[in-house]
């Protein structure tokens, strides 16, 4: 059978419109339809290759890849993908195998920057692989990039030494080192390799160094102290073996004779003595004779220590950055810098500079480079070989909480690592001073001089908005605060994306945007209450524009996200209550129901989840239940009648021509003894009924407003008769 270029192109292009729309299945079997007329047609097949890759049918969209690669061989664009749905379905070998064909191809077209980045996937996919470090070598060092290319023949050298091929690994670290002569790991590496050991001594502020002599003087002290628990007398033997080896590990160590007190902390382990000294001196040992994998569980051991924690941290660092693991370095180096904050602020402050340290992790990570790794590690240096340090942090911590004043969260490794703090912390509490002063010039050139200083701190460009404000400019302070908030927010430095986008609100009244852009941060650092509170505002605030739809798709958008985090229901019931009321004013009645019937499950005792289900019931002609429920609600009122009138009103005036509602209202105006009111409900009523020819239903009315008595009784009497009497044809 011929082909149908009709019916080609027009699920071509139904198959395009639903793409667009990202309506995956219709575009997937729109293309199909396209492909039975066409089976080679190569935009169809990309198209349905496509859809099935963003519908998560990464096998069928693998199939479709591969044929589009056979089809145009020359093309990586198809490779690309075939990589990318190979590395989801974790075939980490075959799609290291197809970055480096990739790579290939990219590098005959003289493309080198992505050959580049296809030999670093293929790299990451399968690190012990040599071919992607020694391509990349060879292309950085082309390319007159020698530290980069370095870095590549130091990572060739380290898996040369795994394998024991010694010699080469030696002629590797020394291309390294070469090309970057203070490589200071290609040194150890190379001193490992040729047996010239490594050069064990270091700074004596190093907090590492520090932890180390300390621990070699508690443990000489506990070997002369005869309440130490190996020295008891029903454990004589094992103490006289005890001390003996410990007094070996620290006399070696303090002659610098390491394997003699490895090997004597190794026996002291082996017999049971896990004393965090112990296993930290040997850690830090292992440490200098490059020995990480053994040092870093030793490490970690002792990172649990309290006065071994920021050592502990700093050192693990030290030894994943050794290793090249840039983000278990970083990680290390921020958890030794939130310690040492930690130590300064009081419980309630605790979480939020937790926090602080999380966004900071992760935005370090997001970079994933060396030179983050080095630049904190010598802030952290610098910092610790302070003889001051303690008054350090008592300053800096002053000067965050001033910061917190206005709403910027601080962490105290930012402070650090800003250039002239001490400086800058200067200007700014002067240029505060001044505002509450109302001095705003002098202010303003106060925070401007720390710009100069520091162009990225972001408590000066706070302090300008302060300023702002000040000076009566919202709307300028409004466009300042937005930028903060997307400059940090694109740093992954959420808290400070959250405060500013606060600050901004509170300035700029419900904003609905602005609102919707807090709600995503939120999301995104894990602050889903906050977030689904945000969620009510925005719907609350389109629902009293008149925008019941859109508020009604933001409610649903917070409990969709709510139901991924499996949020309790607890959390989402303002949601709810706030979409069913949404459902009611768009009488969207079925909806509302179903919502409220949740509602008054999780809480039967909610009144005001019964009060709706009665309007419900009534709205959709439910009477009998409408009645029921009615009854139980005022049930639970009966010992406080303004309640029961409050509702019995409210339902009155949404429904005014309900008898029962009225009739009820009626009764319990007469209970009351109110019977003029009561006698003005029944009348009302009666006139509407009769005006919408209800006469038999106002035969009722007219009949309880006789049993009231009221002056006018007789004329009631008349009009019941007349009501009664059969009406001519």
């Amino acid at each position: 059978m011929s082909a149908n270029k009709s019916v080609f192109q027009d699920a071509l292009k139904k198959a395009s419109n639903a793409a667009w729309d990202q309506r995956w299945e219709t575009a997937i079997k729109e293309y199909r339809r396209a492909l039975g007329e066409f089976p080679d047609d190569f935009s169809a097949r990309s198209g349905l290759a496509l859809a099935l890759q963003e519908s998560n049918k990464f096998e069928q969209a693998l199939v479709e890849y591969k044929t589009l690669v056979k089809m145009q061989p020359g093309d990586p664009a198809p490779l690309a993908h075939v990589a990318v749905l190979l590395e989801r379905l974790n075939q980490r070998s075959q799609a290291a195998e197809v970055y480096n064909q990739i790579a290939e191809s990219y590098h005959a077209q003289k493309q080198m920057n992505k050959a580049v980045e296809a030999w670093r996937k293929a790299s990451a996919l399968e690190p012990d692989r040599s071919e992607p470090h020694t391509k990349l070598a060879a292309a950085f060092a082309e390319a007159g990039h020698n530290v980069p290319a370095a870095r590549e023949w130091f990572a060739l050298a380290k898996l040369a030494q795994r394998s024991g091929e010694f010699l080469h690994a030696q002629q590797y670290v020394e291309r390294a080192l070469a090309l970057e002569p203070e490589n200071t790991q290609a040194k150890f590496l190379l001193n490992e390799i040729t047996g010239r050991g490594a050069d064990a001594s270091s700074s004596a502020a190093n907090p590492v160094e520090i932890a180390r002599r300390s621990n070699l003087s508690r443990l000489a002290a506990s070997v002369l102290d005869d309440k130490t628990p190996w020295r008891r007398a029903d454990n004589a033997g094992q103490g006289a073996d005890t001390d003996a080896l410990l007094a070996r590990a620290i006399n070696a160590q303090e002659k610098g004779q390491a394997q003699e007190a490895i090997q004597a902390y190794e026996q002291l382990l082996a017999a049971g003595l896990t004393r965090p000294e112990v296993q930290f001196n040997l850690a830090i040992l292992y440490q200098n004779m490059l020995r990480h994998p053994e040092a870093i569980p030793l490490l970690q051991e002792t990172a649990r220590v309290p006065q071994l924690a920021v050592a502990s941290r700093f050192a693990l660092g030290q030894s994943y950055r050794a290793q090249g693991n840039v983000d278990g370095a970083l990680d290390n180096y921020i958890q030794a810098m939130k310690i040492v904050d930690l130590s300064t602020v009081n419980r309630a402050q605790a979480d939020q500079v937790i926090r602080l340290y999380e966004s900071l992790a992760e935005g370090y990570r997001a970079k994933g480079d060396e030179a983050s790794a080095q630049r904190f590690s010598l802030i952290l240096l610098d910092f610790l070989n302070n003889k001051g340090w303690e008054d350090k942090v008592r300053e800096v911590r002053a000067h965050i909480e001033l910061a917190a004043v206005t709403g910027t969260p601080l962490s105290m490794q930012e402070v650090f690592e800003t250039p002239e703090s001490e400086r800058v912390i200067e200007l700014l509490r002067a240029s505060a001073d001044l505002l509450k002063e109302q001095k705003i010039y002098a202010a303003s050139d106060l925070a401007y001089q720390t710009l100069e200083l520091a162009p990225n701190y972001l408590p000066a460009h706070v302090q300008i908005a302060e300023i702002t404000v000040a000076a009566g400019r919202i709307a300028d302070a409004l466009v300042k605060y937005d930028v903060l908030a997307e400059t940090a927010a694109v740093r992954r430095d959420l808290p400070k994306a959250i405060a500013f986008y606060r600050q901004a609100l509170n300035l700029g009244g419900n904003d609905v945007t602005r609102r919707a852009k807090l709600i995503n941060v939120l999301v995104q650092n894990g602050q889903l209450t906050e977030a689904l509170d945000e969620y009510e505002s925005v719907g609350m605030g389109l629902a009293a524009e008149g925008h019941y739809q859109k508020a009604a798709d933001k409610y649903n958008e917070g409990l969709t996200i709510a139901a991924r985090a499996g949020m309790s229901n607890q959390a989402v019931v303002p949601l709810k209550r706030q979409l069913a009321l949404t459902h009611l004013k768009l009488r969207e009645y079925d909806k509302a129901r179903s919502l409220f019937d949740e509602l008054y499950r999780a809480d039967p005792e909610d009144d005001e989840t019964r009060y709706y289900l009665v309007d419900l019931y009534l709205r959709r002609g439910e009477n009998a239940e409408g009645e029921r429920a009615l009854n139980e609600l005022l049930a639970r009122h009966r010992n406080t009648p303004e309640n029961v009138q409050a509702t019995l009103v409210s339902l009155a005036e949404s429904f005014p021509d309900n008898v029962m509602l009225h009739r009820e209202l009626a009764r319990f105006y007469t209970q009351q003894g109110q019977n003029d009111q009561a006698l003005q409900i029944l009348d009302d009523l009666g006139d509407r009924l009769l005006n919408g020819g209800r006469s038999a239903e106002a035969i009722t009315v007219v009949q309880d407003i006789i049993a009231l008595n009221p002056p006018q009784v007789a004329e009631y009497r008349k009009l019941l008769l007349e009501l009664r009497e059969p009406q001519p044809e």
